[in-house]
């Protein structure tokens, strides 16, 4: 496996392993437009994991939500059956070296342990928890860890 910068040719894959991601929970909603929704605004970079066979199994990136923010890591996902194999802590890794000297957030929900786990044995730091500003397709409003971290 490597981790390479996401080019356009990525997309159409990555919304492949998006949509299996996806059945398990993450994201909560389909987005209108997949490939899109990979791309937010602010964005800095993102990157992929590719396996041996050159199939893309995870993303990563890097945005600026809003002018004169922290950088936020955004729209880490892998594979679901590529999961436990360090994928995540690569992609979370390349995402951290984007950014060097540089304080950096993220959030993830109280309810993917998984994920929150990742990002404390990386040393990021719990800063807060809060109700999310968007709701489930049930009406449900999960609640937030909120994470940062000084990299580099």
């Amino acid at each position: 496996m490597h981790i390479t910068e996401r080019a356009d040719t990525h997309l159409d894959p990555l919304v492949e392993v998006l949509w299996r991601v996806h059945l398990g929970g993450y994201p909560a909603s389909w987005p209108e437009d997949p490939a899109a929704w990979l791309c937010p605004d602010g964005s800095l970079g993102a990157w992929v994991a590719v396996d041996d066979d050159d199939l893309v199994i995870g993303h990563v990136g890097l945005a600026v939500p809003e002018p004169g923010r922290m950088p936020t890591v955004t729209r880490l996902f892998v594979e679901p059956d590529r999961r436990g194999a360090g994928v995540a802590d690569a992609l979370l890794e390349a995402a951290e070296r984007a950014c060097p000297g540089t304080h950096v957030r993220l959030d993830v929900t109280e309810e993917t342990p998984a994920a929150w786990r990742l990002y404390e044995r990386h040393g990021w730091r719990l800063t807060g928890r809060g109700p999310a500003d968007w709701c489930k397709p049930t009406g449900e409003v999960p609640t937030m860890r909120y994470y940062a971290k000084r990299v580099g």
